[in-house]
């Protein structure tokens, strides 16, 4: 990743990095608020969500799935006689915010951990008051894997990770994809960490396979016009458009390629557009598109049918989960078994036993969350759009899956 690459408001990565390091620990600096405890006290979540911003899109089925977990953990008696109390922060999709919001729930609210933020930009940030405060945050999306030089944002031992980074998401499809449909990728992504080391992770596997990349772009946050990277693509000889376009810029690219005419001449593979997303874009724009994640709401599992009943009994009929709002879900879950192990709630105890903790409920089927890394171990779908889908039920073909794909090892200072 080029860490002196500008973002739209003229700031290098470094530059971001500083920011965050420094408001968390400017704004670590109050006194902390004090409030007697007593032992039917509740414990007490801090959920960062994106529900307003730019990944607004995103941000019901991230709050959704945690507080689905929580009522079905509090209905079950709680954890070790508590009932669980989730007090919800907006990020606005602004890191700079996620750390306004990590610091009020810790030290105000005095929340025992924290859940969620959605991006990588969103993590990195919350990275350094999770150090500082020495608190747990779970954290649900789909990422790039862990780079030493992003700690504390990753390898960082108070953070664990329960969606697929690119080794699990990605590589295990990469066969079938250069086998079908050729070797020549052109890759088109948003200007932040996730997409930039994620197209970094593949190219080691295509380099692998005997492929290529014949193009490579980043493109701001908010980008309304297309016209000349369309152009680069219908030049570059590409077989497949490798696409981590996020938010609105997914939906400007996406319709403008296919008012482009393009669709036919390329294969295009996206490693962003779950169930959300792909229905805001609508069938014509949508359908033959191939896309890869850990869950999709159509997916064949036991455990599946039973979790959208209860997910759509108490949000509507019409709610839409995806592989985010699922690793929320889990992440709730599991940390509520590995503090009833422990038999007590403490950072220490909920970091040691979450460490090799398995949850056979969740809804793609058994996760597990592995020791060395905090990484989890999930399965990983290849999924091609239906011509002319009209629900989610019907949105997805399933390609080829594996049902348990272990990550390669972080890229830090093992264990954590």
């Amino acid at each position: 990743m080029d860490k002196n690459t500008r973002n739209a408001r003229g700031l290098t990565r470094r530059d971001v990095l500083k920011t965050t390091a420094l408001a968390a620990t400017t704004i670590a600096a109050p006194a902390i608020f004090t409030r007697p405890l007593r032992a039917a006290d509740p414990i007490r979540i801090g959920v960062i969500s994106p529900l307003t911003g730019a990944w607004t899109v995103y941000g019901k089925a991230h709050s959704a799935g945690f507080q689905l977990a929580v009522d079905e953990i509090n209905q079950a008696g709680g954890v070790l006689g508590r009932q669980i109390e989730v007090v919800l922060a907006d990020s606005k999709t602004e890191p700079r915010i996620v750390v306004e919001q990590a610091n009020r729930l810790i030290r105000q609210e005095r929340v025992d951990f924290l859940a969620g933020t959605f991006s990588s930009a969103e993590r990195n940030a919350a990275g350094p008051v999770v150090k500082a405060a020495n608190k747990i945050l779970l954290y649900p999306t789909f990422y790039e894997g862990q780079e030493k030089e992003y700690f504390p944002g990753v390898c960082n031992p108070n953070i664990f990770m329960f969606g697929p980074e690119p080794t699990q998401q990605v590589w295990p499809h990469m066969e079938y994809m250069i086998k079908n449909f050729g070797k020549k990728f052109f890759m088109i992504g948003s200007d932040y960490a996730w997409p930039r080391v994620t197209n970094a992770v593949t190219k080691e596997k295509l380099k692998e396979l005997g492929g290529e990349v014949v193009g490579e772009v980043y493109i701001p946050f908010n980008t309304p016009q297309y016209e000349s990277v369309l152009r680069d693509i219908r030049n570059s000889g590409a077989d497949i458009i490798f696409h981590s376009l996020t938010g609105s810029d997914t939906v400007n690219f996406r319709q403008q390629f296919a008012a482009a005419g393009m669709k036919k001449d390329f294969t295009l593979w996206t490693v962003d557009d779950e169930e959300v997303v792909t229905s805001g874009l609508g069938p014509d724009v949508s359908e033959g598109t191939y896309v890869s994640f850990d869950y999709f709401m159509s997916i064949n599992n036991p455990n599946n049918k039973p979790f959208l009943d209860r997910f759509k009994a108490k949000f509507g009929q019409d709610a839409l989960m995806n592989t985010v709002g699922v690793g929320m879900y889990n992440a709730a879950h599991m940390a509520a078994l590995a503090l009833a192990k422990a038999g007590e709630v403490s950072t220490d105890a909920l970091r040691e036993n979450l460490k090799g903790i398995g949850f056979d409920k969740a809804p793609q089927g058994t996760v597990k969350m592995r020791e060395i890394d905090n990484q989890a171990v999930l399965p990983s779908y290849l999924m091609k759009v239906r011509a002319g889908w009209t629900s989610v039920n019907d949105m997805f073909e399933e390609v080829q899956s594996l049902q348990s794909v272990e990550p390669v090892n972080a890229r830090c200072d093992l264990p954590l």
